[in-house]
């Protein structure tokens, strides 16, 4: 076998700065591999056809080529640096690219910095021919308006801020699918460790049958036949009212074909996207992982077992990259509410709980953080646009946990109830120096608060809310005795509690048993 680096070895890569490097691919059975960068040359042999090394750690903005070498074939990787690589996973919100972010246009044109450079994982679900093919066409890419519309929007605003913020040459891996649940990111033995997991697993495997591949690829036609025909409708009414908003795209060209067919190739059958996605990039030196998913999974009653499968997830990828500490900085969901479910008069508890168990990983996972979006949702839109902000928001988890900033990276979150009479008192930690309505104003009568109250019986009803005291006093004339408060405890509604640097209040419940 001639000599062959991993795919995420490429021109242009980003080395993790101030750790070691594995490098690693295939050789000659019995030879000698050496790989070489700047003035560091170290050596592995091949054995069972694999060969592995480890650089050891660079400074930020060591500059060369890396040179493999194994006597007869010699690989050459140009514009190398070091600097700081994350992963940034997940579902159709981290895989958003920036052209469609909002202002994307204008986004893509400034997207210049030859610091930042990205390498976006082969989007294919099995390991085949096809896959290696793709793979060995790929490579990394230096951010400019010429290379980066399939980017993340997120990790391109997340890693322009770490630049400007840090000077480190930043890299980017995208590893990420739209409509993916948190069971495709882990492996079935993974899976099989939680009644949760195990669930998911058994659900696939009732939902393929007996079907065949060839059923399957055959039903894959169908369904994307379908779907490109309601693109077609989207990108038509698009180029003709480019402001139009997902509302009334739904309501003229129908919804989007969802879900996929079900089968063994599937990029939603649990464990493939992680065999075919991230064990391809472990063990490539990374500063910290970045994820944004978990719309699939709340809508499908997971939501009540959402901490427990994220947590196996944080376990299995740290334990792939050998490193039980690496940081891993996650996205609370947004409001949504479609059309549908509003004129049905539905409030679904799904997204509200999901949101707390992802609270609750960030409250009980080691090197965790978790950035706050309540306010950045948009009606009858699954996708909001406001990436920048998102980015943004991980950014500012990532400079305060990783890399020591001085900074609040957290909003106001809810520690305790007082009770004051007929009254209830809510106090929260991280106000930065006061707690403010949407904008520093304050509310016009009649406004929604977002708050509601609960007496013993647990039926909950608007409350009216006023600032005072570093804590916000709750009251309602149809709780006239209350002991329960919850906060923006809804799929789509208010949100309008802001700390005074600008981060929104996270919404809660104080008592977990209600719905």
């Amino acid at each position: 076998m001639h000599l062959q680096a991993a795919a995420v070895f490429s021109d242009a890569m980003v080395l993790q700065r101030g750790r070691d490097i594995p490098v690693w691919g295939r050789g000659r059975e019995g030879s000698r591999v050496s790989v070489s960068f700047a003035g560091i040359r170290v050596d592995a042999g091949v054995a069972g056809g694999q060969w592995q090394v480890l650089l050891p750690p660079l400074e930020a903005g060591v500059r060369g080529v890396l040179d493999i070498s194994d006597g007869e074939t010699v690989l050459r990787f140009q514009n190398v640096v070091a600097g700081d690589v994350w992963l940034a996973g997940g579902q159709s919100n981290m895989e958003l690219a920036l052209p469609n972010c909002r202002n994307g246009a204008e986004e893509l044109a400034a997207c210049n910095n030859p610091d930042i450079r990205f390498y976006q994982a082969v989007k294919l679900a099995v390991v085949d021919e096809q896959l290696l093919r793709a793979e060995a066409r790929n490579g990394w890419r230096v951010c400019r308006p010429d290379t980066a519309a399939g980017l993340s929007a997120v990790a391109w605003f997340f890693a322009r801020k770490l630049y400007a913020e840090t000077g480190v040459p930043i890299g980017i891996i995208g590893c990420n699918w739209g409509g993916s649940s948190v069971s495709a990111w882990m492996s079935e033995e993974w899976l099989a460790k939680s009644l949760a997991g195990q669930k998911y697993l058994d659900d696939y495997a009732a939902l393929v049958g007996d079907k065949t591949d060839e059923q399957y690829d055959q039903e894959l036609r169908d369904y994307f036949h379908s779907w490109n025909a309601w693109d077609r409708r989207v990108r038509a009414r698009r180029a003709r009212e480019p402001g139009l908003s997902w509302e009334i795209l739904n309501r003229d060209c129908g919804e989007c074909p969802w879900p996929q067919p079900a089968g063994r190739k599937s990029p939603f059958r649990p464990g493939n996207l992680y065999h075919a996605m991230i064990c391809r990039l472990a063990p490539f030196a990374l500063k910290g992982f970045l994820y944004y998913q978990g719309e699939e999974d709340a809508n499908r009653a997971y939501a009540a077992s959402y901490a427990e499968l994220m947590r196996y997830l944080i376990d299995q990828w740290r334990t792939d990259w050998g490193d039980d500490s690496l940081p891993f900085l996650f996205v609370q969901l947004p409001m949504y509410g479609s059309r549908a479910e509003m004129d049905a008069g539905l409030s679904l508890p799904d997204w509200p709980i999901l949101r707390e168990n992802q609270f609750r990983v960030a409250q009980t996972v080691a090197n965790t953080g978790m950035a706050v979006i309540i306010d950045r949702g948009e009606f009858d839109n699954i996708h909001p646009l406001d990436k920048q902000t998102v980015g943004l928001r991980l950014a500012y988890q990532a400079l305060k946990r990783v890399y020591g900033l001085p900074l609040e990276a957290d909003g106001p979150i809810y520690t305790r109830l007082v009770r004051e009479g007929p009254r209830l008192r809510v106090l929260f930690a991280h106000t930065a120096g006061g707690l403010v309505w949407q904008g520093e104003q304050a509310l016009s009568e009649g406004q929604e608060t977002g708050f509601e109250l609960a007496g013993s019986n647990g039926l909950y009803h608007p409350a009216q809310a006023r600032i005072e005291g570093g804590g916000v006093l709750l009251s309602s004339p149809a709780v006239p005795a209350p002991e329960r408060a919850r906060y923006a405890w809804t799929k789509w509604g208010p949100a309008p509690l802001y700390a005074r640097n600008g981060l929104p209040a996270m919404p809660f419940r104080s008592h977990r048993g209600d719905c």
